[in-house]
């Protein structure tokens, strides 16, 4: 009987020590839980705003919870923030890759985000906004890769605003994807036309320029320029002309009885003249190679400087025509490497870009994640985009969408406005782990 009793003391005592720690402080999934179901009442009584706030406190307790993830998706859905349902399906099907209607509703989400972006670019390009209309039309192509849609209009654009070249190789890439596409192949027959044309008219120039200035001596640069046209152009007349005039005219210098033994009569002659202007004449003559030669240095500098102080970039512009979240995604999707300068009047930060992804960033006096999302909330300023990568440190390894969901919160608390009131950009900030 003594045996029982110390047993069932030495029972109850242990479940106490076991119980007494949970129910006296919960675990974060507890308290995620709880804050899930009241945010269920709230969408009960209709209140999506504080449901929203009660999810993303939620998932700031466990970001693995993915039943405040798909909640929270289905909310932005509703609200119409495709971009931001998009991300959170991404982020739950991490967590649960086995979840096929998560899968289905991914495909949904970028069906209407597509259609979305490309109905944004169209209007973009019916008003000759060509600038306005790549950034959102790379969007397209970083969700669908693989859909030549985008590539065809993206190579209008440039095509458009005369960068040839580029459009040339967004083509290429669309009839990659689909060889068969009559327009694609129409599309680039005309740019690599125009791109035949642009390079005669240059030989063109080029022929031009050294007839201008036709001495015996240069006839044989002339029939090389001349011949050049003809490879690119073979039934060119203007350079067929101007070859049968060389040809006479060297006809004519080789029948000129005494030619050569008049010109050196000529150079001897005023060689033996006397007095300061024979001399700077003959001064003249003697270093006519040298003063040409250094006509054309003193040209070359001042064109130079010229170029210098209206340098461009392969990307520029402002970001207060286009945000900087479409300006990282651009050089994303086009798996660009190099770095991205931001000149505010604060300071001047920098993003490093290695095949499209983030690999360093740095403002002010951070470096790394919180240097990015320092930048990411910049509004206004400029922005250079540089084709070279110096050797930097990598502190980010995340891929872009990973990081554009963890962007921590601002430090003052966010109060929801109605869809539409606040910029997409702020809300991934509510998304942090």
């Amino acid at each position: 009987m003594r045996r029982a009793v110390i047993l069932c003391i030495v029972t109850i005592t242990g479940i106490l020590l076991i119980s007494g720690p949970v129910s006296a402080q919960s675990t974060p999934r507890i308290r995620a839980e709880n804050l899930f179901v009241e945010a269920q009442r709230s969408l009960t009584r209709g209140d999506d705003v504080k449901a929203e706030q009660l999810l993303m406190k939620a998932l700031q307790e466990d970001d693995s919870f993915t039943s405040a993830i798909w909640q929270l998706a289905q909310i932005y859905e509703k609200r119409g923030k495709l971009e931001h349902a998009r991300g959170l399906i991404l982020r739950g099907l991490q967590q649960e890759p086995q979840a096929s209607w998560a899968r289905d509703k991914l495909a949904q989400l970028e069906r209407m985000l597509t259609n979305k972006l490309l109905s944004e670019a169209e209007a973009y390009m019916s008003n000759g906004e060509y600038d306005r209309a790549i950034p959102k039309l790379s969007l397209y192509l970083g969700i669908k890769p693989y859909d030549p849609i985008p590539l065809i209009q993206i190579a209008r654009c440039h095509l458009a605003l005369d960068n040839l070249e580029t459009s040339k190789e967004y083509l290429v890439q669309a009839i990659e994807r689909d060889p068969s596409n009559p327009t694609v192949i129409a599309l680039l027959d005309e740019v690599e036309a125009r791109i035949d044309k642009g390079s005669l008219n240059t030989l063109i120039k080029e022929a031009k320029a050294i007839l201008a200035r036709y001495s015996p001596e240069m006839e044989e640069s002339a029939r090389q320029a001349l011949g050049r046209i003809l490879d690119t152009d073979p039934s060119n007349k203007w350079a067929r002309e101007q070859l049968k005039e060389l040809d006479l005219l060297a006809e004519k210098t080789d029948s000129k009885p005494g030619g050569e033994e008049s010109r050196d009569s000529g150079m001897q002659t005023i060689r033996n003249l006397e007095g300061p202007a024979s001399r700077v004449l003959r001064f003249l003559i003697d270093n006519i190679i040298a003063i040409v030669i250094g006509i054309f240095a003193a040209f070359l500098v001042l064109n130079m400087k010229k170029r210098s102080t209206t340098k461009t970039y392969p990307l520029q512009g402002s970001m207060s025509l286009i945000p900087i979240l479409d300006i990282v995604s651009l050089i994303n999707s086009n798996l660009k490497t190099g770095r991205l300068v931001v000149s505010t009047k604060e300071a001047k930060g920098e993003i490093f870009f290695e095949k499209g992804e983030i690999i360093h960033a740095r403002w002010k006096s951070c470096d790394g994640k919180r240097a990015f999302y320092e930048l990411m909330n910049m509004k206004a300023g400029k922005y250079f985009f540089y084709n070279h990568l110096p050797n930097i440190k990598h502190t980010i390894s995340e891929p872009l969408s990973l990081l554009l969901l963890s962007m921590r919160p601002a430090e003052e608390p966010v109060t929801v406005e109605p869809a539409g009131s606040e910029e997409d950009e702020k809300l991934f900030t509510m998304l942090s782990k």
